[in-house]
C-alpha cells in the first residue's frame, strides 16, 4: 500500500486482524461503522408477492407475504399492513398495501392482492359431551339429528344439511354404526364414522297403588299389590321382596324392601314398613253370578249360597244376609244382594243380577211368526186366520187357555189399564165393523200390537196411536 492509498473501513479492519498491537479507539471504529454501513447499504427490501391465499379468518402478518432484502433477514425488518377493506372473516378478494422498512430504513411499499376462501370443511361431533362414542338411550329417539351436530367454520350450524348412511334402532341394544356426510357452501365435505351406544341406563319405576301398607291377615304377601312397575325397556321388570312379611301375626309392622329390577340389571328399591290386619270381610261364595227367571217363579235364593270364609273367623255362611228388590211376578231387571260382616267388622257385599223375564216372551215370538198370513172372517189357522181366532190360536201354542170371539175374550179376560199394558196382553176395540167390541190383537209393547187386521192386510203389527185404532181403542186385557 503506498503513502498516498485512501484508508477504507476493510482495511482499518484487516489491520486490527492483523496486527494486534496497533488499537483504536472503540468510538473511532464505530464512527467508521456506521458511515461505512451506511453509505454501502441503499437498497430496499423487495416485496415479491403480488397476490396471496388465505384461509378464512386469517388476520395479516409479515409472515403471509414474501419479502426479501439484500442484507436483513424478514424477522429483523419492519413490516407493516395496511389493511383497509380487508376482513378476515368475510369471503373475497382485498387491495392491501403492505410496508416493509430493513435496517438501514430503506422502505418499500406495495399493493397485494389477498384472496380470502374457504379450504376448512365442517366439523362433525356429538351435541353431548363424551368421546368418540355417542351414548343413545334404549327406546329413544331413532332420530340421528337429535345426537349429531356439524359446525362449519364459515357457515355456522350445517347440522341440517347432514346425511347419514344407515340409520340406528333403538329396540336393540348393542354398538351401531353410522356414517354421516356434509358440505358446507364452499365445497368443503366432511365425512365421519359415528358409533353409537344403544344402552338401558334407566332403573324401573315404582308407583305405590294404595294409600297404606296395610296387610290383610292370612294373605299370600305380594308385592304387586301395593306397587305397579314400568320400564323404559323392559316389559315385564321384576318385583322381589327383600325381608320377610309375615302375615300370621296379626297387629304388627313388619319392615321390607320392594325391587324393580329390569333386564339390564337396573334396580329401583324403596323400604316399605307393611302393617299385618284383618282388613278383609268374608270371601262369599254363589253357585252363579246371574239368576234368569220367568214372571211368577219362585227362587230360593239361600240354595245359590255355597259358603262364607273369614280369614279370621273361619266358616260364617250362616250369617250371610239376603237382601234385594227383586219382584218375580214383574217382567225387569233386578238386583239380589249377599252380605257378610265378621267380628272385625269387615263387610262383603256381594250383588247378583236378576233377571224376571215375561211369560208372554214365547207367545210373542209366536204371534210374530204369523205376519204376512192372510185374513178370512172366520178362519180358524194355523196359516189363516180373523182376528179372535189369530189371538186363540197363539196362546193355545203356548198352553194358554183362551176362546171367543172378541167379545168372548174381552169379558173373560182381567182388565189392564193402557199405561199398564205388558207384552202378551189382549188390545180390543170396539164399533170397527159392527157395535161392541168387534176386534183384539196382542200387545207387543212401546204402543205396538200385532193382529189379524182385514182380508187386505192380513197380520200385520200397528200402533195404539194411530187415529184409526186410537178412536176404537176399547181397553187391554190379561189372562
Amino acid at each position: 500500500m503506498t503513502q498516498n492509498a485512501p484508508v477504507t473501513l476493510h482495511a482499518i479492519v484487516d489491520r486490527i486482524k492483523t496486527q494486534k498491537t496497533i488499537l483504536l479507539p472503540a468510538f473511532a471504529i464505530s464512527a467508521f461503522a456506521l458511515v461505512g454501513y451506511a453509505a454501502a447499504d441503499r437498497q430496499a427490501p423487495v416485496i415479491r408477492s403480488n397476490k396471496i391465499v388465505v384461509p378464512y379468518g386469517t388476520y395479516l402478518n409479515a409472515s403471509d407475504f414474501e419479502i426479501t432484502d439484500n442484507r436483513d433477514n424478514l424477522d429483523i425488518m419492519d413490516v407493516s399492513i395496511k389493511s383497509g377493506t380487508y376482513e378476515a372473516k368475510q369471503l373475497g378478494t382485498y387491495r392491501v398495501t403492505v410496508t416493509v422498512t430493513d435496517t438501514f430504513q430503506n422502505t418499500t411499499d406495495k399493493e397485494v392482492e389477498v384472496q380470502v376462501i374457504d379450504n376448512e370443511a365442517p366439523a362433525i361431533a356429538s351435541r353431548t359431551e363424551g368421546g368418540y362414542i355417542i351414548d343413545v338411550e334404549a327406546n329413544g329417539s331413532n332420530n340421528l339429528l337429535d345426537y349429531v351436530k356439524a359446525t362449519d367454520n364459515v357457515d355456522g350450524d350445517v347440522s341440517e344439511f347432514i346425511t347419514f348412511e344407515g340409520g340406528i334402532d333403538t329396540t336393540v341394544i348393542g354398538e351401531q354404526k353410522v356414517v354421516a356426510h356434509v358440505e358446507d357452501n364452499a365445497g368443503n365435505v366432511a365425512e365421519k364414522t359415528l358409533s353409537f351406544n344403544i344402552k338401558d341406563s334407566v332403573a324401573p319405576t315404582l308407583t305405590q297403588k294404595t294409600q297404606s301398607f296395610d296387610v290383610n291377615y292370612g294373605d299370600t304377601f305380594n308385592p304387586a299389590d301395593y306397587f305397579d312397575v314400568s320400564d323404559n325397556f323392559d316389559p315385564s321388570p321384576v318385583l322381589t321382596v327383600k325381608g320377610d312379611i309375615d302375615t300370621k301375626k296379626l297387629n304388627s309392622e313388619q319392615k321390607a324392601t320392594i325391587i324393580a329390577t329390569d333386564n339390564s340389571g337396573n334396580e329401583t328399591k324403596q323400604e316399605c314398613t307393611f302393617n299385618i290386619k284383618d282388613i278383609r270381610g268374608p270371601e262369599i261364595k254363589l253357585n252363579t253370578n246371574k239368576v234368569s227367571i220367568t214372571e211368577g217363579t219362585s227362587v230360593n235364593w239361600n240354595s245359590l249360597l255355597v259358603s262364607a270364609i273369614d280369614n279370621l273367623d273361619g266358616d260364617v255362611t250362616k250369617t250371610v244376609g239376603i237382601s234385594g228388590n227383586v219382584d218375580v211376578n214383574n217382567e225387569g231387571n233386578y238386583t239380589a244382594t249377599y252380605t257378610a260382616t265378621d267380628k272385625t267388622g269387615n263387610t262383603t257385599v256381594v250383588n247378583i243380577p236378576v233377571e224376571v223375564k215375561s211369560r208372554n216372551a214365547a207367545l210373542i215370538q209366536t204371534a210374530l211368526g204369523k205376519i204376512g198370513c192372510r185374513y178370512r172372517m172366520g178362519a180358524v189357522g194355523p196359516n189363516v186366520f180373523d182376528c179372535s181366532s189369530f189371538t186363540r190360536w197363539v196362546y193355545r201354542q203356548n198352553g194358554r187357555s183362551l176362546s171367543g170371539t172378541a167379545a168372548v175374550q174381552f169379558n173373560s179376560t182381567q182388565r189392564v189399564d193402557r199405561n199398564a199394558l205388558k207384552p202378551g196382553d189382549l188390545v180390543f176395540f170396539k164399533n170397527t165393523y159392527k157395535k161392541g167390541i168387534s176386534h183384539v190383537g196382542i200387545y207387543l209393547g212401546g204402543g205396538r200390537f200385532v193382529h189379524a187386521a182385514n182380508e187386505k192386510k192380513g197380520v200385520i203389527t200397528s200402533s195404539l196411536g194411530e187415529s184409526y185404532y186410537a178412536a176404537h181403542y176399547a181397553g187391554g186385557g190379561r189372562v
